[in-house]
């Protein structure tokens, strides 16, 4: 990847959208129905009618879980997590099972299943679940708003304490609670005439969440900009670390096909260090519903930045899950870094102005490719 020089175009759009990501980063933690979450919309609403679209705030109620929570070892208080959604009360206890467990980056809740239980049967009466992480850090895991809990007070811990933890005295003082809750999807459309190309991506996620959405919150408002003059309709949703309910729920209530769908996921501009500067992740990808003959065009948009495209996906990772159910062109990304749902993922590890400048002129050359495919009518 060639390193411009400060006149080349790339430099200036890289240092805004980079801004764009440290904006959204210091806002705060992004969890669902939080003051954050609100914050967020205010300032994405503003940026979309700076842009000259017509913006609509959604709002999306969910049963909202929260929790006051101390974690000690030895009387030293030590950083945790409660699991949202498996307890519900209070406790203060040092019958603890601490068990240490692979979150496989905190996308798949059947993760603590395991481990949950371990502590349950061990006849402890709350569980201290250990992220084992190549750097040691705590990691989220996503839940799926509306499933049962264990009923079984659990809290998450960061791995680089387990050897303390397993031979010191370990206490836990949790209250847990469900209320009533209320996040927002953000609708935005410019109005002109013909079936519009939906833009999407979530806005909320563990932690500050740089990399995870920041990037591609980044990258969609650049997608906007370039394709404003297209009819178009933006859609950026609540939800997404609690099985992606705002998506669904958008889908479910206006199940009118659009033109194209392009989903905008995690982690699509994370780079990380190499021996020669920094390189974007191998550990992302691309999914589409089109045949791996139709979507050719957009495959090689995407090969300069590393984006694998799998065609005719029947198996959607992320909010590419929902959107898929309109049946229509739909180009989906996902991918994690190495701060993927950690309080490390911060904008100066995350990305660099240049990956995300070239991050977005592929993804605007393969949005370009879907919307040509949609309409000569070779989706499949």
């Amino acid at each position: 990847m060639a390193v411009p020089t400060s006149s080349d175009p790339q430099t200036t759009t890289g240092d805004r959208l980079f801004g764009l990501v440290e904006a959204y980063a210091a806002l705060g933690d992004h969890r669902t129905g939080s003051d954050v979450d609100r914050a967020t919309v205010v300032w994405l609403a503003d940026r979309l009618r700076a842009i000259g679209l017509e913006v609509t705030v959604e709002p999306v109620g969910f049963d909202r879980a929260t929790a006051d929570a101390h974690l000690r070892v030895d009387g030293s208080e030590v950083a945790c997590l409660p699991v949202p959604y498996e307890w519900t009360g209070t406790i203060v206890t040092e019958a603890v099972g601490v068990a240490a467990f692979d979150p496989m980056s905190g996308g798949l809740p059947s993760v603590l299943d395991d481990p949950i239980a371990a502590a349950r049967a061990r006849g402890a009466e709350a569980a201290v679940l250990v992220t084992e992480h190549p750097n040691g850090s705590l990691v989220g895991v996503n839940r799926v708003l509306g499933e049962p809990g264990s009923g079984f007070p659990t809290l998450l811990a960061a791995g680089r304490d387990l050897e303390r933890r397993q031979s010191g005295r370990v206490s836990v003082d949790l209250t847990a609670q469900v209320s009533p809750g209320q996040t927002a999807n953000i609708v935005a459309g410019n109005h002109r005439p013909g079936n519009p190309v939906v833009l999407t991506t979530p806005l909320t996620g563990w932690f500050t969440c740089a990399g995870e959405r920041g990037t591609g919150i980044a990258v969609l408002l650049e997608l906007v900009e370039r394709f404003r003059h297209q009819p178009l309709k933006v859609v950026l949703t609540g939800g997404h670390e609690l099985g992606y309910f705002g998506a669904h729920r958008w889908v479910d209530a206006n199940p009118a096909p659009p033109a194209a769908i392009v989903h905008v996921g995690a982690s699509i501009a994370v780079d990380a260090p190499t021996d020669t500067g920094r390189d974007l992740v191998a550990s992302r990808l691309a999914m589409t519903s089109l045949s791996e003959e139709s979507a050719q065009p957009v495959t090689r948009a995407l090969q300069p930045v590393g984006l694998a495209l799998i065609p005719s996906t029947e198996q959607w990772i992320g909010e590419g899950e929902a959107w898929s159910r309109l049946g229509v062109p739909l180009l989906s990304t996902t991918g994690a870094g190495i701060d993927f749902h950690t309080p490390e993922d911060t904008p100066e590890r995350a990305t660099t102005p240049l990956s995300l400048a070239v991050v977005a002129d592929a993804m605007t050359d393969a949005t370009a490719a879907l919307i040509d495919i949609g309409d000569n009518g070779s989706a499949r």
